[in-house]
């Protein structure tokens, strides 16, 4: 294992495949089921892809406890909770209504409106100025998300600095000194923004088209006017898809052309390939690096899952970690060479190419086709460029997410 200096470690890996860049001091392999008493409360991790998707797919007797999901549970009904933390008939209905949005035809209806992005911020990058492609995939990600989510009347770089400075933020952070409460206020002041330049308006517009009887655009904030639900609710779903379409897919984008552009062979099999090759790269890329490195859940009432020697029984409350890093290397699934990049695995029937980086169950990821679509769109786009990194990312690692945070990664064309 090499340690760079930006933050990022490397494994070695067998010849012809590139390694993954992203590991952390924790990650493991093993054990596969495994009661950890590392962080504030003890936890069962789960490391295979079996008992990952027994956890995810658990319709009844477990809930969403990551990403704020019990600091939501216990604020009780002071407020709706957005999506990502209902369950039930509750989750099962919204899930149905946001549907639509993300059927295969609407979808692939993005595609001439993502070309377009593409082409006009890739043209941005020059020879002698480098540009920051993490910035610069926000700005792509932003347009898509804001499109999706009804976000179409605000200005994209004003609402990906909002976002970007909200994002940045720890909100599971607790204020203990002066300088945890200057990141809390900034990070509020940054959705105060969002709220009142962004979403305020997108709401007014959609209510005023709705008052007149004018058919209004099929989005996220239409079908939350027409269901009833509050500007509070509405904001936070913003957020809840913001950070899902917005946040998420930057980081996809920027860890794709990384791992391209540092691997002259994989960049030049990405550049002469069809689009379903280069959907397998970046399918491929998306195993192997998951932006979302854990999935937490908790027992609502007793649950027994399959341990390597034998059932264990959790009792109600018990916290579940979803180690989405591990499950997605697992050698019995994904076969030889699992830290390694490699298109085009043998993998067993019913087995996603990206495993577990979407999630699974009734909370996977909705928009995973639009995210999956929105990069090969922008990668091809910017490899049509002869473009060079000028050394690798900085590396962050998100106690929300548990994955990584990309920035500073500058790129220009070659001079």
């Amino acid at each position: 294992m090499t340690t760079h200096p930006n933050g990022s470690t490397e494994t070695t890996s067998a010849p012809g495949c590139p390694v993954r860049k992203l590991t952390r001091p924790d990650d493991a392999a093993l054990p596969a089921l495994e009661l950890s008493a590392a962080g504030a409360e003890p936890r069962w991790v789960v490391r295979t892809f079996d008992v990952a998707r027994e956890v995810l797919r658990a319709s009844e007797g477990v809930r969403q406890a990551g990403f704020g999901g019990d600091r939501i549970h216990r604020a009780g009904p002071r407020m709706r909770p957005p999506i990502l933390y209902l369950e039930g008939q509750d989750h099962h209905t919204q899930r149905r209504a946001a549907a639509r949005l993300f059927a295969p035809k609407v979808t692939e209806d993005y595609r001439d409106m993502m070309d377009e992005v593409s082409e006009r911020l890739v043209t941005t990058i020059g020879t002698r100025r480098p540009v920051d492609l993490s910035r610069l995939s926000l700005l792509m990600a932003v347009h898509v998300a804001g499109r999706v989510i009804g976000l179409t009347s605000s200005s994209v770089r004003g609402m990906s600095r909002r976002l970007d400075a909200f994002f940045a933020g720890d909100s599971t952070e607790k204020v203990t000194d002066l300088g945890s409460l200057v990141r809390s206020l900034r990070r509020n002041s940054a959705l105060a923004r969002f709220h009142w330049f962004d979403v305020r308006p997108a709401i007014r517009a959609h209510r005023r088209r709705a008052a007149a009887g004018a058919p209004g655009p099929d989005d996220v904030i239409s079908q939350l006017v027409e269901q009833g639900f509050s500007d509070l609710d509405i904001l936070t779903e913003c957020v809840t898809y913001g950070a899902a379409g917005m946040a998420t897919t930057r980081e996809f984008i920027t860890v794709a052309v990384w791992h391209l552009l540092d691997d002259p062979a994989l960049l030049a099999r990405y550049r002469a390939a069809g689009r379903d090759e280069r959907l397998a790269i970046l399918d491929e890329t998306l195993r192997l690096e998951p932006v979302v490195g854990h999935l937490y859940r908790r027992t609502t009432a007793p649950l027994t899952l399959a341990g390597p020697d034998g059932p264990v029984d959790l009792p109600e409350g018990t916290l579940i970690d979803v180690d989405i890093r591990a499950v997605n290397a697992e050698h019995a699934v994904v076969g030889d060479d699992p830290l390694g990049l490699c298109p085009g695995r043998d993998l067993p029937r019913g087995v996603p190419a990206t495993l577990m980086s979407f999630g699974d169950g009734h909370h996977r990821c909705p928009g995973a086709p639009l995210a999956i679509m929105e990069t090969e769109v922008f990668v091809t786009a910017l490899l049509r460029r002869d473009v060079v990194a000028d050394g690798p990312p900085n590396v962050r690692w998100n106690e929300v997410t548990q994955g990584y945070d990309l920035d500073r990664f500058l790129v220009r064309v070659r001079g």
